[in-house]
């Protein structure tokens, strides 16, 4: 049977698009964005993002993708794209502020009131709808979680952490139950520092990561990705990564938590793969393409990884992605890595007969 495949989030943006990119700078600054958000609902712009936003869905239609996604073209990067558009962040105000366990140093948004919905209450699904109809496959739509958005900025108003996580809840699962309403089938939610802070996790947070889907039913694949973190840039080797062996502490919890899929990195680093056996109800995504190293993997490698990990759960039960987005990777076209990630969904398993053919192919651009 064929593997199936996915994508993560994020893919590079082209250099004519007139957004400021995360990905592309070490300083990057959210008041940067803030001067062209206001601009966003020009029509020129307008027209960039959307054909942008094609050339994404196109290329991953072309590789044989099973579930995309909209590339995250118009979003500065995956958190604050949401707290732009819900009441209680400042964006103006900056506070420089080390975070994710000391990795990173760097200016970020502040909870200056209660969070509530924003004036625009139909965004997500919005967004999707306008994926989707560029898409002849399902569209897959991302969203971070409530642990890290919480990681992500500073807090200057709640007291209770837990409550700021309840209140997040309500707003991620108002976006998630749209989404479901307009036909989405498909939603991944984005809870990396999960892995930063596995007291909190076990504690509450992954509770509060299945109730963001909350009254939404079976027809929705339901997934939370929890990466190791990203570097501040392509090729980086010291920077601070969560402990991968946070996984199995996590992963039963997860597992019974609701979620359909789980979503781990596996090819920055390895894991001991008797992780997968740990996942009896839920898929797992499996992370194959490293999204921040220059080097790019080999055919033999993946086949190899691939039948290793065969070895501990059903082909039916695990989906192959990259490790997380690949807003990192150079160009838009995406070069070499993008031709050993465009040919995973000619990955064939003769699983009964313990027989692994990988057909890769390779698009030259």
């Amino acid at each position: 049977m064929a593997l199936k495949t996915t994508v993560i989030g994020s893919y590079p943006k082209p250099d004519n698009l007139k957004l400021p990119n995360w990905f592309e700078t070490t300083d990057y600054w959210p008041t940067d964005y803030t001067n062209t958000f206001d601009e966003f609902q020009d029509e020129e712009l307008e027209k960039e993002v959307k054909a942008a936003t094609r050339e994404v869905i196109d290329e991953q239609i072309k590789a044989g993708i099973d579930v995309i996604t909209d590339g995250e073209i118009s979003r500065e990067c995956y958190v604050f794209h949401f707290c732009r558009k819900v009441e209680g962040f400042d964006f103006a105000n900056l506070i420089l502020k080390t975070y994710r366990n000391g990795a990173l140093k760097a200016p970020l948004p502040r909870i200056v009131s209660k969070i509530g919905p924003g004036s625009d209450e139909d965004w997500a699904a919005r967004e999707w709808k306008q994926a989707q109809e560029l898409s002849s496959v399902p569209v897959k739509y991302t969203i971070p979680g409530p642990m890290t958005i919480i990681g992500s900025t500073h807090n200057d108003f709640y007291t209770d952490v837990a409550e700021l996580s309840k209140d997040l809840v309500k707003q991620v699962n108002k976006q998630i139950r749209g989404l479901a309403q307009a036909g989405c089938r498909h939603i991944q939610l984005d809870e990396p520092v999960m892995v930063r802070n596995p007291d909190i996790a076990a504690e509450y947070g992954i509770d509060h990561a299945a109730q963001c889907f909350e009254g939404v039913g079976p027809e929705v694949t339901k997934t939370v990705h929890l990466c190791c973190g990203y570097p501040l840039h392509l090729d980086q080797t010291d920077y601070l990564k969560a402990d991968r062996q946070v996984y199995f502490r996590l992963a039963d919890q997860l597992d019974n938590a609701g979620f359909d899929a789980i979503s781990i990195e596996d090819a920055h680093q390895h894991n001991d793969l008797k992780l997968l056996e740990q996942f009896k109800k839920s898929k797992v995504v499996f992370g194959v393409i490293a999204i921040a190293n220059s080097r790019v993997e080999t055919v033999e490698e993946i086949r190899n990884r691939l039948g290793e990990a065969l070895q501990h759960i059903p082909a039916d039960r695990l989906i192959v992605a990259p490790d997380c987005g690949l807003g990192f990777l150079p160009g838009t076209s995406f070069g070499r890595r993008l031709q050993i990630w465009s040919a995973l969904p000619s990955l064939f398993l003769e699983y009964e007969h313990n027989l692994l053919l990988l057909l890769l192919f390779f698009q030259s651009r």
